[in-house]
């Protein structure tokens, strides 16, 4: 697989987060191309854990002919520019779950479907709220959850 930008069902894994809903070590899964996106320049993403995505056809399962659509609910979601992600790098691959409805009626239900999407990592994952509060002496997301974990207050 040669890539140099991830796609839509790929997961990328970050190291450093300055986003306040995703962690260091997390997963952000790309969704789908949303209208207000520049496609090939943004990427709309979300945390793998806080989201479930719908990728089939209509209905019944995917069968290569049907047009098929991907749907992210959950959140929260983002959306990040490609040149602003310095050293993205494609480094395997892995299953991962998504799920399409059974048939029609939909009152049978969904079924999970597992699907082999390529997995990236991200040394820093850029949020230019977070580094304007940095920037102004502000504390940041980061600064309260260290204070949390002493048993503090952040001082301001």
């Amino acid at each position: 697989m040669k890539r140099f930008v991830p796609v839509p069902g790929d997961l990328i894994i970050v190291d450093f987060s300055e986003w306040y809903a995703l962690k260091d070590g997390d997963k952000l899964r790309v969704c789908e191309n949303c209208e207000w996106i520049d496609v090939g320049e943004e990427l709309y993403v979300a945390p793998r854990s806080q989201v479930n995505t719908f990728w089939g056809p209509d209905y019944g399962q995917p069968d290569g002919r049907s047009p098929e659509v991907m749907s992210t609910s959950g959140g929260p979601f983002t959306t990040i520019k490609i040149k602003d992600l310095d050293g993205l790098k494609l480094v395997g691959e892995e299953t991962d779950t998504f799920w399409c409805w059974i048939d029609r009626p939909r009152a049978k239900g969904g079924m999970d479907r597992h699907i082999t999407v390529a997995v990236w990592t991200l040394p820093i994952l850029p949020d230019s709220h977070y580094r304007e509060m940095v920037k102004h002496g502000c504390p940041t997301h980061r600064d309260r959850i260290e204070a949390e974990n002493k048993g503090g207050e952040v001082k301001s």
